[in-house]
């Protein structure tokens, strides 16, 4: 049985360097040794290396991927500037797969480029838009891929509404319910977008830097609304609540012709309702709670709600390696992950031109850029 060698990139430079544990993805799997991470700050490299056996340590991942020579490597950072650069280097490197926080890159003509180099390679690179690998989210695609809610005919998408409504919402966390939607729904054939700022529509002059790497963003509220080519339609809200926390409807509900599903608690509750509306003031029917498969580690292990992320996460890096001996592609592959970021950039895209953006989309650089860019140049 094969035996890889994985390692780890992080910058402490940056903010939230660790995100969502991605580092400890490869620890303690069968046949795997991780041997090195890397991180240009001391202190918190060695306190993330005592959590996965303390592997060596480098300064310089380039360093680090010339003297290692890992087949795997996780690439860990929230902030994602630098997610671009990094997998095209780490596949240069010659590394056989690759598991990446989400989003996969900051624009999608940097994903294009990832995906290409990695075709090229034979690279297998995992997204960490863990949701795919909760049994939640395979229950739902099977009950409404059997007819349990009849034909699918629309879904309604909330971001997490907190401090980061609007475009960051949208950017960090939006693009878990969207790719969601497209796991169950399959491809959007094309989507719109509206932008808003105070109450009013977000002008070219209100697009700023924004922070963790995003590049241009906009406005504390915003919508998106997504045609499925299965006929299925689709709207995302998220907007900056006044008191700050997040909302509670962070998640979305799918309606059929013949029900309803609601996926809350990020995926922790589903519920089944077993008509096509829910009308107000409708005593004989109800929200049902739907039973689903509790959440293990690969190797069986049940995982309790405090080691959810290392369980998911355990499951995407198996995935790779899975996938690396059978040439198969992961299931939050880096393809999967660029058209959720696809669906992101559309909204933006609407808004800038006010209309249809058809998929594939044709404007592969930040939308809000390219709005800045041609004001600029009619000023």
């Amino acid at each position: 049985m094969p035996t890889y060698r994985a390692a780890a990139i992080a910058d402490s430079t940056l903010e939230r360097a660790y995100g969502h544990a991605i580092h400890q993805a490869f620890y303690e799997i069968p046949n795997v040794e991780l041997a090195a991470l890397a991180d240009p700050v001391a202190e918190p490299r060695a306190e993330r290396a005592a959590e996965i056996g303390n592997p060596r340590q480098y300064d310089d991942y380039r360093d680090m991927l010339a003297a290692e020579s890992p087949d795997l490597v996780a690439i860990c950072p929230h902030h994602f500037k630098h997610h671009g650069r990094w997998l095209l280097d780490v596949i240069e490197s010659g590394a056989r797969g690759i598991y990446i926080e989400k989003p996969i890159t900051a624009s999608l003509d940097e994903a294009d480029a990832v995906n290409e180099a990695a075709d090229a390679a034979g690279t297998k690179i995992a997204v960490a838009h863990q949701n795919r690998y909760r049994p939640g989210t395979h229950r739902v695609a099977e009950l409404v891929q059997s007819g349990a809610i009849g034909a699918l005919r629309y879904m309604h998408a909330v971001g997490k509404c907190d401090q980061r409504g609007g475009t960051h919402d949208l950017r960090v966390l939006g693009t878990h319910v969207l790719d969601a939607l497209r796991y169950i729904a399959g491809d959007v054939a094309w989507a719109t977008g509206h932008m808003q700022v105070d109450g009013r529509d977000v002008t070219v002059d209100d697009v700023f830097d924004g922070p963790e790497g995003l590049g241009q963003m906009a406005g504390d509220a915003l919508t998106g609304y997504f045609a499925f080519e299965s006929g299925a339609i689709a709207r995302f809200d998220t907007y900056t609540r006044p008191s700050g926390g997040p909302s509670p409807w962070f998640g979305y509900e799918l309606w059929g012709t013949e029900g309803g599903i609601s996926v809350r608690d990020a995926g922790r509750t589903i519920l089944h309702y077993p008509a096509p509306a829910n009308l107000p003031g409708d005593s004989t029917l109800a929200w049902e709670p739907v039973d689903v498969s509790d959440l293990t580690y690969p190797d069986g292990r049940p995982a309790s709600d405090a080691q959810l992320l290392d369980a998911l996460n355990r499951h995407a890096a198996v995935d790779i390696i899975q996938c690396i001996e059978s040439d198969g592609e992961p299931v939050s592959s880096a393809r999967q992950a660029t058209a959720a970021l696809e669906m992101v950039m559309a909204i933006l895209e609407g808004h800038r031109t006010g209309a249809r953006v058809p998929f594939p989309m044709q404007t592969r650089a930040n939308p809000l850029a390219e709005w800045q860019r041609q004001a600029g140049a009619d000023r």
